[in-house]
């Protein structure tokens, strides 16, 4: 452990060996499906106990279970087993985009985000820049402390700490 308040870097998931990465990989893959085969998960239960080398496994990891077929996105951060209740309208994945949201309920800048998910800082940038296009986050009103992001909804950021577990999801056909 260093003094003077510097914690040592992380090192970024792409910046290790292609064998170690494979290695690192599927042991992720491996972690997720473990996980969801117990139920819904939310991706901050998924990236909780991860190395930080895994937690830059975990994007891919997900984004391949995915287009896979393997899991699904239920909204909201939360991902679940495919079959697990019939789908009835599509949700659009992006797990780094629900990592770096998700992230938002523990740290508000983009180099905190990036260290703890293992991303790098461009890769959090543009999903900040995304979900703010969104109007789903907003850049803290702080002249003093500028560059800090939260979620605009302070109830949607409590179920997100609150995580997938006991919760019941249920999609609701809209008819205009």
């Amino acid at each position: 452990m260093k003094f003077g308040g510097h914690q040592p870097k992380a090192r970024i998931f792409r910046k290790l060996k292609a064998e170690t990465q494979r290695e690192v990989y599927q042991s992720v893959l491996q972690h997720v499906r473990t996980c969801l085969n117990r139920g819904p998960y939310n991706v901050l239960e998924l990236r909780a106990n991860l190395t930080p080398e895994q937690a830059g496994a975990l994007p891919m990891a997900l984004t391949t279970l995915a287009q896979a077929g393997e899991i699904a996105a239920l909204g909201h951060s939360v991902y679940a087993r495919v079959p697990w209740m019939p789908a009835t309208r599509t949700v659009r994945t992006s797990p780094i985009e629900d990592l770096v949201f998700a992230s938002l309920t523990e740290h508000e800048t983009a180099s905190e985000i990036a260290t703890w998910l293992g991303l790098s800082v461009g890769e959090v940038r543009d999903s900040l820049s995304a979900l703010e296009r969104a109007g789903l986050i907003e850049e803290r009103l702080d002249p003093r402390r500028p560059n800090r992001y939260r979620i605009v909804s302070p109830h949607m950021a409590k179920h997100i700490r609150q995580g997938a577990q006991d919760r019941t999801f249920t999609d609701i056909a809209r008819h205009g």
